[in-house]
């Protein structure tokens, strides 16, 4: 009996707490739990080190030493970008993970920032000028570029930027119209160019990058071909506005309704960069249900004019301030390129409806093409205007050499 008595006084003097330290438990890998004495803390950062071993019942999840430097490293990183005015795209990874990371250099050196300037386009083609009416008859893009854009979720599919630049980000609306050589005849046209038109919106992102001279676009299209795009309709429109004109015979033979799903990428590289003379490079891969081709060519400046990455081309009276460019601009430019062929939607029909009354075979397709202009721009602050002249080779055979004239007008918002 005195043993027993013994053994319960010494187990009470043993988990007894002292003063008003607190007994946690731990669970031990046996499943026996033990009583441990909670240590006394003299400082913030001993409690830290404390964090993992003593567990609440809560589950309470509190951020250890390094997780709040880190959080401290990055309101200094915000501070930073507050204060040079700098706005950066998240949504690159570069951008995403060097402004997340551990790395205290403010310098940012993979930064991609968002453009803080917004403008609209529109683009219009037609033979009209060049007096015809055949093959690629009209086409309208309008084109609305502005920094919101990045907030677009198509926006996450554009190829990544791995290096330091500026984002432009836009939505395109686009409508093309084809017809063979004449349309007062009516009917089918055998070994002659299909009807065709087809309607579509595009999101793209420009990433340029004037320290290296150079520049990225990727574009996502997505649309249809046939007559819901309205093309048959809009040329008719116009032709019987015009009382000298005909009304165009045959678009009920025009290829039928098929999806439109393309994407493309263009890299603009320059080589030759002097005051009143440069030189760019350029190349560029597209594939879809529209388009599958490749390109290479060039595009040669000469004139008063601005660097060509040190914008697009276009911006507001401060920005151009700012930047120490100049307001007025008037250049002409002269671009070739060559390109190969792998599928075109307008001329052999749409890849997954096949029922289009008329289209042309592979083997009358041509799979190299040449296209060249020449044209002249003018600036002056927020206002662009650019008119070209263009030039195609047959796109398939017994096809005819082809001209055409584009007219741009672009405005700062």
């Amino acid at each position: 009996m005195k043993c027993r008595l013994f053994f319960i006084i010494l187990l009470i003097l043993l988990t007894r707490c002292e003063g008003k330290k607190i007994a946690h438990p731990l669970i031990s890998p046996h499943g026996v739990t033990i009583f441990l004495p909670r240590p006394s803390i003299t400082s913030k950062k001993d409690e830290v080190k404390l964090l993992p071993v003593l567990k609440s019942k809560k589950k309470e999840v509190i951020p250890t030493l390094p997780q709040r430097n880190q959080d401290s490293l990055i309101i200094r990183k915000l501070n930073y970008l507050r204060t040079q005015k700098i706005d950066l795209d998240l949504n690159e990874p570069g951008s995403r993970s060097f402004f997340f990371s551990q790395q205290a250099n403010s310098k940012f050196p993979t930064m991609i920032t968002l453009a803080q300037e917004s403008f609209f386009r529109v683009g219009f083609d037609n033979d009209i000028l060049d007096y015809t009416d055949r093959f690629y008859t009209n086409g309208i893009r309008l084109d609305w570029i502005s920094k919101v854009l990045q907030m677009n979720p198509a926006s996450h599919l554009m190829v990544p930027y791995w290096g330091a630049g500026m984002n432009y980000y836009g939505i395109s609306l686009v409508q093309n119209m084809y017809t063979p050589s004449t349309t007062k005849t009516g009917g089918i046209l055998y070994g002659d160019r299909p009807y065709a038109a087809y309607l579509y919106l595009k999101s793209f992102k420009i990433t340029n990058d004037a320290s290296h001279g150079f520049r990225q676009r990727s574009e996502l299209d997505l649309g249809i071909i046939g007559p819901d795009s309205f093309g048959g309709w809009v040329q008719k429109s116009f032709h019987n506005t015009v009382p000298s004109n005909n009304e165009p015979l045959g678009w009920e033979y025009q290829i039928h309704n098929d999806l439109v799903l393309n994407y493309s990428i263009i890299f603009e590289k320059g080589v030759i960069k002097k005051k009143y003379l440069d030189l760019l490079l350029i190349s560029s891969g597209t594939m879809g249900t529209l388009y599958t081709n490749m390109s290479g060519g060039f595009q040669l400046r000469t004139g008063w004019m601005n660097p060509f990455f040190s914008n697009l081309g276009i911006s507001r009276r401060n920005f151009t301030a700012e930047s120490k460019l100049q307001k007025f601009q008037l250049f002409l430019f002269l671009t070739g390129n060559a390109k190969i062929i792998g599928y075109d939607a307008t001329l052999e029909g749409g890849m997954i409806n096949k029922s289009s009354p008329y289209t042309l075979p592979s083997n009358k397709i041509s799979r190299f093409v040449f296209q060249n202009s020449v044209g002249i721009t003018m600036t002056y602050q927020g206002f662009r205007f650019d008119i070209e002249q263009f030039l195609l080779s047959p796109e398939y055979e017994q096809g005819w050499w082809h001209k055409w004239v584009h007219i741009g007008l672009s405005f700062c918002l």
